[in-house]
């Protein structure tokens, strides 16, 4: 059974695609949550009726609902007797869904999709050194919370931190985006560096063009702010090969009987650094020439 966040997209592509590539008979039960997390409850209890051999969990914020703390986990609340896999999943032990990477600490395992805070800034860099860098993010999201938490150690007071704000519902206001970006530009910061963040990937064309207009150059941690959007760069794991190393992992569980406590949580080895030329020509911020001999050009 195959829980999502945010509707089908590449990294289900790849979990899909890993099973045909291996010649694997699965049936897919999919269920989508269309970001409302209130319908959670409800995919717990029919994952309890169900009783799926697998679950695949798509999402941080959906993981930690759907499975809870990895050493507090409520029966009544979360999935429970089911190996788990979690797919597009950012920080899993600061987000206390597993002990640790390489020892889970319950029968639950996946992959991490982000490269590290720490490379993605030397990325950055590497395209233009900096001294002050603005984030925008949704506060009410415990994955871009904890990646903002991290630049901020790196960074400290040089990290301008612009989360967005909540409507009367406590919930995030898209409307507020156009202030966020100015107040980014009024900071004099280098670079907008834009975390994984559901929310504003769902509104990624406002703030991406925004951003531009703006002159202010983004640097994403996912590919979908430059390769769906006019984002100027970024470190990332490509949605559909993360998906087929959470296939892999699947198949370890189904096929050869390892449970999935034993294996381990990994990300991929291999990152590409996307660039938008298009992006570039228009802020006049080009990429070196040793930097474009490696990067991949969107």
């Amino acid at each position: 059974m195959m829980l999502l966040t945010r509707g089908w997209e590449e990294a289900c592509d790849g979990f899909r695609d890993h099973f045909a590539a291996r010649r694997i008979p699965v049936e897919l039960i999919v269920r989508d949550i269309a970001t409302d997390m209130r319908r959670v409850a409800g995919l717990v209890q029919e994952v309890r009726q169900v009783r799926p051999d697998l679950v695949y969990v798509w999402g941080t914020g959906l993981a930690v609902a759907a499975l809870g703390p990895w050493d507090a986990v409520d029966p009544a609340k979360h999935i429970t007797g089911v190996p788990v896999v979690f797919n597009i999943v950012t920080d899993p032990v600061g987000n206390r869904l597993i002990r640790s990477n390489t020892d889970p600490g319950r029968p639950v395992t996946g992959t991490e999709y982000i490269a590290s805070v720490e490379v993605q800034m030397r990325a950055m860099a590497r395209y233009r050194p900096f001294t002050r860098v603005a984030t925008i993010f949704n506060p009410n999201e415990s994955n871009s919370r904890s990646v903002v938490a991290q630049a901020r150690a790196l960074l400290g007071d040089n990290l301008v931190e612009l989360p967005v704000a909540l409507n009367e519902a406590r919930q995030p206001d898209p409307a507020s985006i156009p202030l966020a970006l100015l107040r980014a530009r009024q900071a004099g910061v280098d670079w907008l560096y834009i975390p994984p963040d559901t929310f504003l990937n769902n509104h990624r064309a406002v703030l991406t063009r925004g951003a531009l207009v703006l002159r202010l150059p983004i640097f994403a941690a996912t590919e979908r702010f430059v390769l769906f959007a006019d984002g100027l760069a970024g470190l990332v794991s490509r949605y559909y090969s993360v998906g087929a190393f959470t296939g892999y992992k699947a198949e370890q569980i189904l096929r050869d009987g390892r449970a999935p406590e034993s294996i381990p949580v990994e990300t991929l080895t291999r990152m590409s650094y996307l660039i938008r030329m298009e992006s570039a020509r228009y802020l006049h911020f080009y990429p070196p020439v040793g930097l474009l001999r490696t990067a991949e050009t969107v």
